[in-house]
């Protein structure tokens, strides 16, 4: 089975730094400017914006989502948070989506053992501990 975590990692958390650097070069920033905030090469932002990279999610597909990647990209811009404030909020927005069960399907094509009407893993395990409440109303 593949694990909650490891479909975050492999595939919800690009897609979310896709979706990011997107925003933020919507907003103005260079590619070198998004680089050297969000502590990724210059290369790596062009593969976000080509399509080579976090491709597997549409997150802009998810409102609440966007809207949470979207004041992440204008605290970011405005120098409001640091690098370590971009990871957590990285991660309380996958987190967040796993929890909303947006991944299920998705799961579920990549392992068959994954029954989306009767799984609850995501639900159960993150729901409780995720709030991005203040974002997303």
């Amino acid at each position: 089975m593949i694990s909650i975590f490891e479909l975050g990692y492999r595939y919800v958390i690009p897609s979310i730094k896709r979706r990011l650097t997107e925003k933020l070069i919507g907003m103005g920033l260079t590619r070198r400017e998004a680089a050297g905030k969000l502590g990724f090469s210059v290369s790596a932002i062009s593969r976000y914006l080509s399509m080579e990279r976090g491709v597997f999610v549409d997150v802009a597909s998810y409102s609440d989502v966007d809207k949470a990647v979207e004041y992440l990209a204008l605290a970011i811009k405005d120098d409001r948070v640091d690098f370590y404030d971009i990871q957590i909020w990285i991660h309380r927005i996958a987190l967040y989506m796993l929890s909303r069960r947006y991944m299920c399907r998705m799961h579920a094509k990549l392992d068959l053992n994954i029954d989306p009407n009767r799984c609850s893993i995501c639900p159960k395990t993150i729901a409780n501990h995720i709030d991005i409440s203040r974002i997303v109303s």
